[in-house]
């Protein structure tokens, strides 16, 4: 007798394969972890977000020795028509830093090493123009220091200094009171006159700024004020003697408190501020208040993150940003303490964001173009984004993609592969882990960087001789875990090679391997 067909109600395994490209729209510290998009990043630390891909950031070197024995705490470019100077600030002297090797000591006997500067030019040159809070003001012509005659003010009070309309207009100590000076002027009577009327929260004067809207010099520019609170003042005009020439065109708007002296970026016609509510750019902060800038901070990827650090960190010194065209991105520089420090970096083409390490910065600035920082210890100027290491030391580095669901939500998946791609000049060691459904495990080992020595076509053995250029490596490597999601982290350490991460791969099995 026949016998019925019995149905068989158990799946047999389906091994299934996907693509997914590398996290180049950066960094995020704000989404969901379960509604991050797949070419957003949880974690991308010393991996700098490309249009296509990602890569390992350039290193640092030292590049000027002999700026005493602490923190270089200034440290700015002297630029004239055919001479140009990096100067260094620290123990109590400004160093001319400008040579590789060890620095020139310029000027001593200062008390303060914070110094606030602008270079602004007049028929008789161009000159630097120096300001701390502590110490008489100075001007530089690129070969000495000049101490200016200011009249009746408390010189060593002014604490800030910009060039704004052909002049120097400044701001002081524990004050809403601001200073000028004649137009195209370096020294003379200084007037003044009061923020204290448009004030509602009091405070001080934190910073000040000159916003050129249309990218050229011109009556059109605005005067920026910012409190210690958050109020921002603008005037427009040239003269504030005049009041039909000097005109307020906005009051009293609101922003996130101002973290420390050096949190204004004039970025070509944008002027950006770092406030406690991120790094907003003014353009979009005004006329609204505070609670409309939410959302349109450039920070906004970052924005858990970013307040985060200033909550904490906040009070620290050594906050900056810095716009560095050549390597299109902007920084802002993070003190942890007094000897640490990291960077918030963004790619100013893409919007996207990252996080530099092993950079312990007390001060950037730019110098001929090129990117250089000053140390929180021992007193060197070291030149940033060159060579492939960070002074001969490794440069360690996380990329942890979002999580994927790999197309089939609420489905568990026994992963079982992963391969990574990279474009590197050797072979890079790495350590893979795979996390499952928001899990956060990362390697326990860091690979350290082994010295490479390049391959030749034909005559080198495959798979252990390295390339002299870049070349694609893409190798299965074995990983394990059962869930709804996943995601590789994948770290690394290197000072010989460069590194791009452009997509991985995942084979995966449902059915019966469940």
């Amino acid at each position: 007798m026949l016998q019925p067909l019995q149905s068989n109600t158990q799946r047999s395994p389906v091994a299934r394969s996907s693509s997914t490209s590398a996290p180049v729209r950066g960094w995020n510290a704000k989404d969901s972890l379960a509604d991050m998009e797949a070419e957003w990043a949880i974690t991308l630390d010393n991996i700098f977000p490309n249009m296509t891909d990602v890569e390992l950031r350039s290193g640092h070197a030292s590049h000027s020795t002999g700026n005493g024995s602490g923190a270089v705490e200034t440290l700015v470019e002297y630029s004239g028509p055919s001479t140009k100077k990096l100067l260094a600030c620290a123990g109590g002297v400004i160093y001319d830093a400008s040579a590789a090797g060890g620095s020139t000591s310029i000027a001593t006997g200062k008390s303060n090493n914070r110094w606030q500067t602008v270079m602004f030019g007049t028929a008789g040159g161009n000159f630097l123009y120096m300001v701390n809070g502590a110490d008489a003001p100075v001007y530089y012509n690129g070969s000495a220091f000049t101490t200016p005659s200011l009249g009746s003010v408390t010189a060593a009070n002014i604490v800030d200094v910009i060039a704004h309309q052909r002049r120097l207009f400044f701001a002081f100590n524990d004050s809403l009171i601001i200073g000028y000076l004649p137009v195209n002027s370096l020294a003379g009577t200084v007037a003044t006159f009061d923020l204290g009327g448009l004030c509602k929260k009091g405070g001080k004067v934190q910073a000040l700024a000159s916003w050129t809207r249309d990218g050229g010099s011109g009556p059109d520019d605005i005067f920026v004020a910012i409190t210690s609170e958050g109020e921002v003042i603008l005037y427009s005009g040239t003269d504030p003697g005049s009041a039909s020439t000097w005109l307020l065109v906005g009051a009293s708007f609101s922003i996130g408190k101002p973290i420390g002296r050096r949190c204004v970026e004039v970025v070509g016609t944008e002027v950006m501020v770092t406030t406690q509510d991120g790094a907003i750019p003014l353009s979009t902060m005004l006329p609204i208040d505070r609670v409309g800038s939410y959302g349109k901070a450039l920070s906004d990827n970052i924005q858990n993150a970013f307040i985060a650090s200033a909550r904490q960190y906040g009070t620290n010194f050594g906050w900056q940003s810095l716009h560095y065209p050549q390597g299109s991105y902007a920084l802002f520089n993070v003190p942890i303490s007094s000897t640490v420090s990291y960077q918030y970096v963004v790619n100013t083409q893409t919007g996207a964001w990252c996080q530099f390490t092993g950079q312990n910065a007390a001060c950037w600035s730019l110098f001929k173009g090129d990117l250089y920082f000053g140390s929180t210890t021992g007193g060197i100027v070291f030149k940033a984004d060159t060579g492939t290491s960070d002074n001969n030391a490794d440069i360690e580095y996380t990329i942890k993609p979002a999580f994927n669901y790999f197309g089939t939500r609420g489905v568990n998946k026994l992963f079982s592969l992963c391969r990574p791609h990279f474009t590197s000049n050797g072979a890079p060691s790495v350590a893979i882990d795979l996390n499952i459904d928001f899990s956060d495990i990362n390697p326990t080992s860091v690979p350290a960087a082994t010295t490479i020595s390049a391959g030749q076509w034909d005559v080198s053995k495959w798979d252990q001789a390295n390339w002299a250029s870049e070349v694609s490596i893409a190798d299965w490597l074995t990983v394990y875990g059962i869930g709804d999601c996943a995601t590789p982290t994948i770290r690394g350490a290197e000072k010989v090679l460069t590194l791009k991460f452009s997509a991985y791969d995942m084979i995966w099995q449902t059915g019966n391997a469940l």
